[in-house]
């Protein structure tokens, strides 16, 4: 929330915190701010959790295996704006922060009164066998190991895919998904990687974020036009990317930031061609897009008014195409409200964009700063992969802990406090 300096921020922020400010007068608690889903799936695993040929690809380049490999021997990350929730290997998802909406999963009626924050992990209620998981404003859902998807949360624009628009605090099944392979969950729209390279998207679609050709909300899965081969997907505020077999990456919805990397800032209702290749992982914030490549090497295109694309260099202009970062040796990347991180090789994680609730990690900062370059977080080592969320951020390591930083007004970052973190502090109950 800090440093919004332009009208195109101002008027996201307004959508998105009205957005939060209807879930939680529904529910029956009090919110405050926005979000953005960040949630990128890194990954064709199959559902066995045996290891992919790209998973063998990046092992034989000699960088530290992929995300969605790595994680399957500690946790998967799912950070949302006010919460935050964590797969663990055995299948099981626990959440914690704001819970307004029935984000946490607890299984509780909303006829029970008030939802409180919950400021340790919780257990997401029936959920036990989960191989994915994905988080978005105030919605999460998980594959569970049949490959059928469900999701608990906000459905104010049938993001949960169960054909209405009632939130819900237990999980639900989306009606059409049989045989997902990834998700990703962006504001109020959610994706699904299909076997087969194919996607299907529910939820909000006033933007054409379904990818669909149309702006019909849908509260079912519908596919994604022209999408084929792809083996990763990632959704934002009012966009989502795929990468297509081969290392190629395909955008579609809105652009006016130049978020979809086609090299200009027109809304796209179909898949659009991003300038890049041997793309491994793709992460789609509000305004702005990244993705990691084969090599290492991070670049982002969008809005970079607060160094949010890590070039060292912000600027008003909109980015519609890629810029690299200083990041050449990243083996995890996610996005969040208007910041990004990285995971490195030496297992460090490198933090850059808005910075002034403490979500790049580097230490006390003014409320408006920025950073426009990645900088070391401070108080993480032997980092496997990271989740960025609105204002906070998190990552796993090869310990199996998760530590945490950034806003923490609703308990997101699970340390049993409501302090905000200027550097890292584990969460409570990992390993």
């Amino acid at each position: 929330m800090q440093g919004a300096t332009t009208w195109g921020m101002a008027l996201s922020r307004t959508r998105i915190a009205l957005a939060l400010a209807a879930a939680s007068a529904i529910a029956g608690a009090v919110a405050c701010s926005a979000i953005v889903g960040v949630e990128d799936v890194t990954l064709a695993r199959a559902r066995d959790g045996g290891a992919t040929e790209d998973d063998a690809e990046i092992e034989s380049d000699g960088q530290a295996t992929d995300a969605s490999k790595t994680l399957e021997a500690s946790v998967q990350l799912g950070v949302g704006y006010l919460f935050t929730c964590a797969r663990k290997s055995d299948g099981k998802v626990r959440c914690w922060g704001d819970n307004g909406a029935g984000q946490l999963g607890d299984g509780i009626s909303f006829d029970a009164g008030p939802r409180p924050a919950k400021l340790v992990p919780q257990d997401v209620a029936g959920v036990g066998d989960a191989i994915e998981l994905a988080t978005g404003l105030s919605h999460a859902c998980a594959i569970r190991r049949a490959g059928t998807v469900t999701c608990w949360g906000i459905n104010s624009f049938g993001q949960l895919g169960d054909n209405t628009t009632q939130r819900s605090s237990s999980a639900v099944p989306v009606g059409g998904v049989t045989d997902a392979v990834a998700l990703a969950a962006g504001t109020s729209f959610t994706c699904a990687l299909i076997r087969g390279g194919t996607v299907q998207c529910w939820g909000a679609n006033y933007s054409g974020q379904l990818g669909d050709g149309t702006k019909t909300s849908r509260g079912t899965a519908a596919a994604a036009n022209d999408i084929t081969g792809a083996t990763a997907i990632a959704a934002g505020e009012h966009h989502a990317c795929a990468i297509i077999d081969g290392g190629g990456v395909k955008c579609w919805g809105k652009n006016d930031e130049g978020q979809l990397g086609n090299g200009s800032t027109t809304e796209s209702l179909a898949p659009t061609a991003v300038s890049i290749s041997g793309a491994v992982q793709i992460v789609a914030a509000s305004r702005f897009t990244c993705a990691r490549l084969k090599s290492g090497q991070v670049s982002c295109w969008g809005a970079n008014t607060l160094g949010q694309l890590g070039s060292g260099s912000p600027n008003a202009a909109p980015n519609p195409s890629p810029i690299q970062t200083t990041i050449t040796d990243g083996v995890s990347i996610w996005v969040g409200y208007e910041h990004a991180c990285a995971a490195r090789t030496n297992g460090q994680v490198s933090c850059w964009g808005a910075a002034g609730s403490g979500q790049v990690g580097s230490g006390s900062v003014p409320e408006d700063a920025s950073v426009p370059r990645p900088t070391a977080v401070v108080g993480v080592t032997g980092a496997l992969a990271v989740g960025t969320g609105g204002d906070h951020s998190c990552a796993t390591t090869s310990t199996g802990a998760v530590f945490c930083w950034g806003a923490n007004t609703f308990g997101q970052l699970g340390d049993g406090t409501t302090q905000r973190a200027y550097a890292a502090v584990a969460v409570k109950d990992f390993p």
